[in-house]
């Protein structure tokens, strides 16, 4: 079992439930499935609309709606994956996730400069009172 971004992981043993496998921590759980592909789709996509079995796939899961469902996609010149999180009626790419140290190697930090909305969200830290 593998750890990485703060998870661990643990691969889907079950063929007939079409995921990779499951990356949890306390009080997250996600269940991903990886894809990779020859070329870069280009421009803005929709997952939904490039994987459409993949995201069907997905949300199609016997798991309890609290367990996140994500797809990662690469392509063969990538080292990196973009993540798409599913959504019942969407799907979103992840651009940035500090928390786990993320950051999409397409993230387009001109843009969201230049965005007319912010929010900062306090968190807490593990530990503190409030």
């Amino acid at each position: 079992m593998a750890e990485h971004m703060g998870y661990h992981w643990t691969d889907n043993t079950d063929p007939s439930i079409r995921f990779d496998g499951l990356m949890y921590r306390p009080a997250r759980m996600v269940a991903v499935k990886l894809k990779k592909i020859r070329y870069d789709p280009g421009g803005d996509w929709f997952a939904e609309d490039k994987f459409p079995d993949d995201v069907a796939d997905l949300r199609d899961l016997p798991l309890p709606s609290a367990v996140i469902r994500e797809l990662w996609v690469r392509t063969q010149n990538e080292r990196a994956y973009r993540r798409f999180i599913i959504l019942p009626g969407t799907t979103v790419e992840i651009e940035a996730n500090t928390a786990e140290n993320y950051r999409n190697t397409h993230f387009r930090e001109e843009y969201w400069k230049k965005a007319p909305y912010s929010y900062t969200i306090p968190l807490r830290r593990r530990g503190e009172n409030s």
